[in-house]
């Protein structure tokens, strides 16, 4: 993709997330009495348990990217800095530009001799294995008809995304030691790759579970509606350019997606909530990515991937 190209799509990619945002505080003004009313019922003991089971989930993908950079590098990188790396970055979301938490965790794990190649692959291979574990699950919300007439194309295109897990091991296996990416045969890689989409399936159980848990009846929904809602949102969030962890957008398509069953006033307190939660868990693991850790051999963490 040309310069130019990258440029206007970034720009379009903020303009909506502005957009999604003026909506949402017009809807916030009109439903302003009920939702005041919701946000300052909020149970404590909730939200806290909701900011419990994200962080977890926040944790879990630290480790799967040790292993996916262990994996691309075809090596054993000290783990202990890739993870507290990964867990300093999530901050840097929050940027505009959307990028420079890739590029903290580059740059640390350059410090730990991984080639940029192999830096590229283990980045592509997340963003594959993220997608594809998010459109499995956000099969729980395609069905609703809403989608089809506000964007036909969504459909089609979540029941492809899985795929990409496939295309990711193929191409690391076929395409990427061209770039300068070890080369492995192509089943020894599947078991590991194989257990990040199980990791990264985790993460997404965990959120959707955290977004249910500030819901005063848990039971309103299925399982399976409050983890596909989520990660559809992700998903719209995740490949917007220039959407600075998916700001707005998120909390759009979470009021859109659990209004008919909650009411709107409720949709929109917990998209906001939501969104509360999630800052205040990247927060947190920030924090224990900066804390001075104990010494140990390998850097502490020592996965099997």
């Amino acid at each position: 993709m040309s310069p130019a190209l990258k440029r206007a799509a970034t720009i379009a990619g903020g303009l909506l997330c502005v957009l999604a945002a003026a909506l949402l505080v017009a809807r916030g003004i009109a439903l302003r009495e009920t939702l005041g009313e919701r946000l300052a019922q909020l149970s404590p003991s909730a939200f806290a348990a909701s900011l419990g089971l994200y962080t977890a989930g926040s944790l879990l993908l630290g480790i799967a990217w040790v292993a996916l950079v262990r994996v691309a590098s075809a090596g054993h990188p000290r783990a202990r800095p890739l993870f507290r790396a990964h867990l300093r970055a999530q901050v840097a979301k929050y940027l505009p530009g959307n990028v420079f938490h890739f590029a903290y965790r580059h740059f640390a794990a350059r410090r730990e001799g991984v080639a940029h190649a192999s830096l590229a692959a283990a980045l592509g291979l997340e963003a594959a294995l993220l997608l594809a574990a998010a459109g499995v699950i956000a099969l729980g919300a395609v069905t609703d008809p809403r989608l089809d007439a506000l964007v036909p194309w969504a459909r089609p295109l979540v029941w492809l995304v899985p795929l990409l897990a496939v295309v990711a091991w193929l191409a690391l296996s076929f395409v990427a030691p061209r770039f300068g990416v070890p080369a492995a045969p192509l089943m020894q890689r599947a078991p590991r790759l194989a257990l990040v989409l199980v990791i990264n399936l985790a993460f997404f159980a965990l959120a959707g579970t955290a977004l249910r848990e500030l819901h005063p009846q848990s039971d309103a929904l299925p399982f399976s509606a409050w983890c596909g809602w989520l990660s559809l949102a992700w998903l719209v969030g995740y490949v917007t350019p220039g959407a600075p962890a998916g700001l707005g957008l998120r909390e759009a398509v979470l009021a859109l997606g659990l209004a008919p069953a909650l009411g709107d006033a409720e949709a929109l307190a917990l998209a906001l909530l939501y969104r509360l939660v999630t800052v205040a868990a990247d927060g947190i693991v920030a924090v224990l990515g900066f804390l001075p850790w104990p010494a140990a051999g390998d850097g502490g963490l020592k996965p099997t991937l």
